[in-house]
């Protein structure tokens, strides 16, 4: 298949190398130091034992240079995905589109509405610029199973075991299976869910329980959960989450704080939201923490630790220049 990635940081960097690995024509989306690096010697991956991989595969930061494609997979942060959209020639609109992505995804509430739990979801896609390109049929979100950097330009480090990806979409069909089978090779697997709503509250609550805590103490997700007070801050941010899931339908997800949540337990690598944050980029406040604020207020679910960390998430946010200040 002719697969093209856009953002291949982290994350798509691991999916580009997955896949031209497993033999498809794979096209990236990236731009600055880390697309100059990939042009100039490829694109590197280094894996858990320290051996590197490395293609060399068309790199452009121009949406229209990417030429015709079978498949889209977007492992864009949510505050640049609308503008990359709405960039794609029409040509590569309608295509099945896979978005790899942390937090809500911007179509959640398409054909779905909770009882007792009204959903706005119009924080996720503002102006309703991604439902006016993209048709929910095409659409697939992927839940992230893998743990990645960018630790120098060009390359990318792989600090998983296995790397995995569950898929789902808005609207029932068999569009799921179908890539799943394509795009699954040795270094990357791709599995169908159940319920993809549930599954990104599975990882979800993970995110939400060391993403803002990193944010404002630097530590990587282990230290948070080795050190009392942070475990308790992240514990509660847990079930916060995992309450306002309940209301959505999806019961039974804050059993498994114990086992995210312990000494020995998270990765030994700052979650995403704090990697942006020290290099300066937009970050996916609003699609991780603001969206479940707002969702909890609608079921009448309290968040008191969610309350007092957002505020400062955001202040140190704006603070940085990552997050915009209020008009």
């Amino acid at each position: 298949m002719r697969i093209a990635i856009l953002g291949a940081g982290a994350t798509g960097g691991l999916l580009a190398v997955a896949l031209a690995e497993a033999g498809h024509d794979v096209s990236i989306l990236v731009r600055g130091p880390h697309l100059d690096a990939i042009r100039t010697d490829g694109l590197c991956l280094r894996d858990l034992s320290g051996q590197e991989t490395v293609i060399r595969l068309h790199a452009t930061d121009d949406p229209a240079q990417l030429g015709p494609q079978d498949v889209l997979i977007t492992t864009l942060k949510a505050p640049a995905l609308a503008p990359v959209i709405r960039a794609l020639p029409s040509a590569l609109r309608g295509l099945p589109v896979i978005m790899a992505m942390n937090g809500v995804f911007w179509w959640y509430g398409i054909g779905f509405q909770p009882q007792g739990a009204p959903l706005d979801c119009a924080l996720l896609d503002p102006s309703a610029t991604l439902a006016g390109v993209l048709d929910a049929a095409q659409v697939q979100g992927a839940i992230i199973y893998a743990t990645n950097q960018v630790v120098a330009p060009g390359v990318v480090q792989n600090r998983s075991a296995s790397n995995r990806f569950v898929i789902g979409g808005p609207v029932p069909g068999d569009l799921s299976g179908r890539l799943a089978t394509g795009l699954t090779s040795p270094r990357a697997e791709f599995a169908v869910a159940e319920d993809i709503r549930r599954q990104m509250w599975h990882k979800l609550l993970r995110n939400l329980s060391s993403a803002p805590l990193s944010v404002l103490t630097g530590a990587r997700v282990r230290e948070i959960n080795e050190t009392a007070e942070t475990a308790r801050l992240a514990r509660a941010l847990f079930l916060e989450g995992a309450a306002i899931a309940a209301r959505h339908g999806f019961a039974g997800l804050g059993d498994e704080v114990d086992a995210v949540i312990a000494p020995g337990k998270g990765a030994l690598q700052v979650p995403s939201m704090r990697q942006d944050f020290d290099l300066g980029r937009p970050m996916e406040i609003d699609s991780m923490l603001g969206i479940v604020q707002q969702f909890a207020r609608a079921a009448d679910v309290a968040t008191p630790v969610l309350d007092t960390v957002l505020p400062l998430v955001v202040l140190a946010a704006q603070t940085a220049g990552c997050y915009p200040r209020p008009t």
